[in-house]
């Protein structure tokens, strides 16, 4: 049975200060987002590790657009939402992307061996994503064709 951790008065503070941090970069621009070689490679939307955990849904300006692009992510072992959230954060940074604002948590039940993914829940410290734009970002990166993907605001 996986360990339950359960949002406190430090990860709300951490919280709130990479939601600080990412408000004041959002005003700046790198001066480095032109490099080519910053975009070796493409920053994929759609990370959901297999079984249920925490994930968080970001929004981003990628270089050279003013189209926010979204991502979904969930990571085994996140403790907190912030923790999904912050390894995935100077990736986004490192591709010249801009605006970088986590738009909200919950949780995401990924099942292989019946292609299923169930996106639920809240995040104490990001607040509730918006679980239908992320179903469908799910949905529209194809990663997982074939699997019945569903949303619910209920549970935690």
């Amino acid at each position: 049975m996986s360990e339950e951790f359960t949002t406190n008065a430090h990860d709300l503070a951490e919280a709130a200060k990479l939601q600080a941090q990412l408000e004041q970069d959002s005003g700046v621009k790198s001066s480095s987002s032109s490099s080519s070689a910053q975009h070796q490679y493409r920053i994929p939307s759609v990370s959901i590790d297999s079984g249920a955990y925490k994930y968080v849904l970001i929004t981003a300006l990628p270089p050279n657009n003013n189209k926010p692009e979204v991502f979904v992510h969930s990571k085994r072992g996140a403790q907190y939402h912030r923790n999904v959230a912050e390894p995935l954060i100077p990736i986004l940074q490192q591709g010249g992307y801009t605006d970088i604002r986590i738009k909200g948590g919950g949780r995401i039940f990924r099942c292989d061996d019946d292609n299923i993914i169930k996106i639920f829940g809240y995040s104490y410290g990001f607040g509730r994503a918006d679980h239908a734009l992320a179903k469908d970002v799910v949905e529209k990166s194809g990663k997982f064709a074939g699997y019945a993907i569903s949303w619910s605001n209920d549970g935690y």
